[in-house]
């Protein structure tokens, strides 16, 4: 969910010739943060130039290093190129997967990724079958309560939907937004985008009253919390005049 408080100048890129971890991670979530709020194509150039430094300073396989390299890949799906990011990753995961286990966080995060880049690059339905092992995988490693579980859930519930199978899609946003406002709260995002995935999929497979029904409660609650004017506040509103019938 988005903090209240706001960057108000990009990161510089790091000027020492050997910094330390510390440096390098505070780095990482400075360019994370300013490119996720504000300029993703700045994240994509600063990423490049700390991952230089960290497979300088840590090695190519370090955990942090790979780390960087996840997000550079991340920050060139966002900016507009998922296949470009799809292949980064492909090439990050086997790395990582050797480097530090199957199991770790930053190998599971990758594949995660680079799932969603292969949907967002026009393959839902190889999507799908990544996000289906994924899912397993995560919940075997990292636990059935995990937030990075509950995304790849979510993921999965979406290419669900674009493969053309609405109501499976929304059954499983269904069963997600309960487990999500269990672990996470009602006001996390994870859970109202779950709702609002469950709420478009009843209305995509026909039942618009249902979807309506849900959506104006929902409305409201991305409102108050992400505030009516945040991109996911508008696009939940757009669903809404369209099940009543409007343009959008």
């Amino acid at each position: 969910m988005d903090s209240p408080f706001r960057i108000v100048r990009p990161p510089r890129p790091l000027e020492e010739p050997y910094p330390s971890r510390a440096r390098i991670n505070e780095q990482v979530g400075a360019v994370w943060e300013w490119g996720m709020r504000e300029d993703p194509t700045a994240a994509v150039r600063l990423y490049h130039q700390l991952g230089e430094v960290a497979a300088r300073v840590l090695g190519g396989t370090d955990r942090d290093t790979l780390n960087v390299r996840r997000a550079y890949a991340h920050f060139v799906g966002i900016d507009g190129d998922p296949r470009r990011a799809a292949q980064l990753l492909a090439g990050l995961i086997p790395v990582a997967g050797q480097a530090l286990g199957p199991g770790d966080w930053v190998t599971l995060d990758m594949r995660l990724c680079h799932a969603r880049f292969i949907g967002e690059g026009g393959e839902a339905p190889r999507a799908t079958t990544l996000f289906t092992q994924l899912v397993a995988d995560m919940t075997r490693a990292l636990g059935a309560e995990a937030e990075s579980t509950l995304t790849a859930r979510s993921y999965l519930a979406r290419f669900t939907g674009e493969c053309g199978a609405p109501l499976r899609a929304a059954e499983m946003y269904g069963a997600l937004a309960i487990d999500s406002i269990r672990i996470l709260g009602a006001d996390c995002l994870e859970s109202l985008v779950a709702r609002a995935g469950h709420a478009v999929n009843r209305g995509l497979a026909g039942h618009r009253g249902e979807a309506l029904a849900l959506y104006d409660p929902l409305v409201a609650d991305f409102a108050r919390v992400l505030g009516p004017d945040h991109p996911e506040t508008r696009q939940t509103q757009t669903w809404q005049r369209y099940f009543r019938g409007g343009t959008g």
